[in-house]
């Protein structure tokens, strides 16, 4: 009977772990085939659409037995007894899954979808350490550069191969700061003075709304303000190091375009000044990266672009953003495949030559960033009205 507790005491913690573990990786497969099912999708004309694993509720039913058994066996005449006995041991497990299947629709998720990406979900991924030109030819439409009154927009579509080409120069740029440790990404912080005299009757409810005296930075009367946390700047210098009036003046500047902006500040006189660039990032929407992504496997392949002759070194520059294979047979082995119109689509392909490992480092951050993007785009999906398809096993 000891034995059987011990088994079952055993069991329990392994099936649990294994349990867990195997969930875990099944729904992060499944989320990972989703996103490459609608590129197909996309690659072939047919809408997106998406479908999630709102829970999991796995029931265990450990089960133990064990019994001891004796028999004494006696005839007559010269006695003859003979003892047999007998063990039972037996453990058991039972498993009883379900699992909440919710198709992601509505007007809610299609308009997250639809809407530009805004610049704070791009700081948030800049701040993690992924590579600028895999964010920004991700997530950008296009990039704005202005030389004093002159505009000039670059389309992130490789048709348009001179605007193309001047995109991707420009974003290595980036880069190339990054890896030289010379690239500031972060909102314009700056001090607002208080509006009014502060003989002004509303004067009084200042400390309410953030305000508080501090001394100008030349050292002389106190003021009346609060500390602004503005727009996001890409610069190739701290943002510290300007005036509280330039720094405004920056906010200014940003607040004159809408939030899937971003403002971008490289200047003259600091590291990577000479190839200067004063203007915007535009971020597109989650649904237009998926058709983006799409167009490239063959439609709309992107193609080489060396960085500028005044840009610094890069670690990486391959021609696509997102390298999606596509075949008439599953000719290798990958990360994640599905198979759509008697066609195979494949991501992270494997055992490729070591020359190429950078290219399929580069492949895979893109692909975790993509899927990243759709966690922050897509609802809650526990929370969704639609009820769910409910799968018991």
């Amino acid at each position: 009977m000891l034995l059987g507790a011990l088994l079952s005491g055993c069991l329990s913690p392994l099936a649990m772990h294994r349990a867990v573990l195997q969930y875990d990786e099944t729904v992060r497969q499944v989320e990972a085939e989703m996103l490459l099912l609608n590129i197909a999708r996309a690659r072939h004309g047919l809408p997106i659409h998406f479908t999630g694993v709102s829970s999991v509720a796995a029931t265990f039913d450990f089960r133990t037995q064990a019994g001891f058994g004796a028999q004494l066996f006696e005839n007559g005449g010269p006695v003859f007894a003979k003892n047999f006995y007998t063990l039972n041991l037996g453990a058991s497990v039972a498993e009883n899954p379900t699992i909440g299947i919710v198709p992601i629709q509505g007007e809610e998720f299609t308009k997250r979808i639809l809407t530009p990406i805004d610049e704070a979900k791009f700081d948030f991924l800049m701040t993690q350490g992924i590579e600028p030109a895999i964010i920004v030819r991700l997530l950008a439409r296009g990039i704005a550069v202005e030389e004093g009154e002159r505009r000039a927009f670059f389309l992130n579509l490789p048709h348009r191969r001179n605007e193309y080409a001047e995109f991707r120069r420009r974003v290595l740029h980036l880069s190339a700061l990054n890896l030289a440790r010379h690239l500031h990404v972060g909102p314009i912080e700056y001090e607002e003075p208080w509006p009014l005299p502060l003989d002004h009757p509303l004067t009084t409810q200042a400390f309410a709304k953030g305000y508080r005296w501090i001394t100008d930075e030349a050292g002389g009367a106190s003021q009346l303000s609060r500390r602004v946390i503005g727009r996001i700047a890409v610069t190739n210098y701290p943002l510290s190091s300007l005036s509280n009036e330039e720094r405004q003046r920056l906010q200014q500047k940003a607040e004159r375009h809408a939030g899937n902006y971003v403002l971008v500040d490289v200047r003259p006189g600091h590291p990577g000044g000479d190839y200067p660039w004063h203007g915007q990032i535009k971020l597109r929407s989650f649904n237009a990266i998926v058709h983006f992504v799409a167009r490239g496997i063959a439609d709309e392949p992107e193609f080489e672009v060396n960085r500028h002759s005044r840009t610094g070194p890069v670690l990486r520059n391959p021609d696509t953003t997102l390298k999606v294979y596509e075949s008439s047979s599953p000719q290798f082995p990958a990360a994640f495949s599905i198979t759509l119109e008697d066609r195979w689509y494949a991501v992270g392909r494997n055992g490729t030559p070591p020359e190429e490992e950078s290219e399929r480092a580069w492949n895979r951050e893109a692909f975790a960033v993509l899927a990243q993007l759709y966690q922050m785009t897509v609802t809650d999906v526990g929370r969704v009205l639609t009820p769910p398809i409910t799968i018991a096993k």
